[in-house]
């Protein structure tokens, strides 16, 4: 889920300058402030991140997140070519990326009860293999001559990839809580049969 989902934000940041650049128009002299715009946006984005993870499960949250992120990268694919649009998806992208941080992490650490250390260290790997696979999947376009709004695209299904292995983690461990809850009732029946 990690790797691949979040792949998704890496496809995108990865060619931002040219994104901006040569499709957007915007001068490589303002490329500088439109990284600072899209780091507010991952700051706010973090705050965000761990409120919905508070208010929901982290799966959940993850799940919402990773398609929201889908949601936007093919937004920026359409609208990249207006400046104006462009700089609004730049700042909405970089926070809906880093909202997931939260909800991962803490999905992670939830999930590995006595290895918590282990888990933010799996997770924190995971980042960086999402790093370096959604710039090489990201510039695959690229490599076909199509224009710098095309990785986009591809770090949208990114996302939407990383939002199905999240819903198939709640619908997983939505199961296992419904066994150990059967189990439960059956013991505690056989606690009353042999107490009676």
């Amino acid at each position: 889920m990690i790797s691949i989902g979040t792949g998704g934000l890496f496809c995108w940041i990865s060619y931002i300058a040219p994104l901006m650049t040569d499709v957007a128009g915007f001068t490589e002299s303002s490329v500088t402030y439109i990284l600072m715009l899209a780091g507010l946006g991952m700051l706010l984005g973090n705050f965000a991140g761990g409120y919905l993870a508070d208010k929901f499960s982290p799966a959940k949250a993850c799940a919402a997140l990773l398609l929201a992120m889908c949601t936007i990268l093919v937004i920026v694919f359409f609208v990249s070519s207006s400046p104006t649009l462009a700089l609004v998806t730049t700042f909405l992208t970089g926070a809906i990326a880093f909202a997931c941080a939260a909800p991962i992490q803490m999905l992670m650490i939830k999930t590995a009860t006595g290895s918590e250390m282990i888990a933010a260290s799996a997770s924190q790997a995971s980042f960086n293999i999402g790093n370096a696979l959604g710039a090489l999947f990201g510039g695959f376009p690229l490599v076909y001559g199509l224009s710098y709004n095309y990785p986009s695209l591809v770090g949208a299904g990114m996302a939407l990839s990383g939002s199905f292995f999240a819903y198939w983690l709640i619908r997983r461990f939505s199961k296992t809580k419904a066994q150990e809850e059967v189990t439960n009732e059956v013991k505690i029946e056989e606690t009353v049969t042999e107490a009676v």
